[in-house]
């Protein structure tokens, strides 16, 4: 009965989480969030992973 009880709670959890992820989906971004990039100016880590996501991205004259 204590497996059917653990099961049952793993179930409740995945269905949860799964709720919950769709439901984030469907939110739309807020105003002025929509692509955030982070100032890696005065940053002086060159290994960062930040940086190396964002380094090559041009930006189109959006300031």
């Amino acid at each position: 009965m204590k497996y059917l009880y653990a099961v049952l709670i793993a179930v409740a959890l995945i269905s949860l989480y799964g709720w919950l992820y769709i439901q984030n989906h469907k939110t739309p971004v807020p105003e002025g969030c929509e692509s955030l990039k982070p100032d890696c100016g005065a940053c002086g880590i060159k290994n960062c992973s930040v940086r190396k996501k964002y380094e090559g991205v041009t930006d189109h004259g959006n300031s």
